[in-house]
């Protein structure tokens, strides 16, 4: 079996797994909170990844222009946007 494959369905499993965490937190915190504290938790693993590919891959950050800041900007704000209206979603019962 290729690799991909196994690594698709963690990646599915581990998914679903945020969801229902977030899921959870929605019911103890309002949407925008539990948005938070999905950011804000990530942020130190963001750095721990970043700082690790750095020192194992022996490269040095690339220099960023305006193009990719704009573009990390828009994918940025998107994903909060998507992850509030997720939350949002989840206080709808069916």
């Amino acid at each position: 079996m290729e690799l991909w494959i196994p690594l698709t369905i963690a990646a599915a499993f581990f998914q679903n797994i945020r969801s229902a965490m977030q899921k959870h937190l929605k019911g103890r915190l309002s949407t925008i909170g539990a948005a938070y504290v999905r950011f804000l938790y990530a942020l130190p693993f963001a750095f721990i990844y970043l700082a690790g590919l750095l020192i194992f891959s022996g490269q040095e950050l690339p220099a960023s222009n305006v193009e990719f800041l704009v573009y990390s900007l828009l994918g940025g704000i998107c994903q909060i946007l998507f992850t509030v209206f997720l939350l949002w979603l989840f206080s709808f019962h069916n």
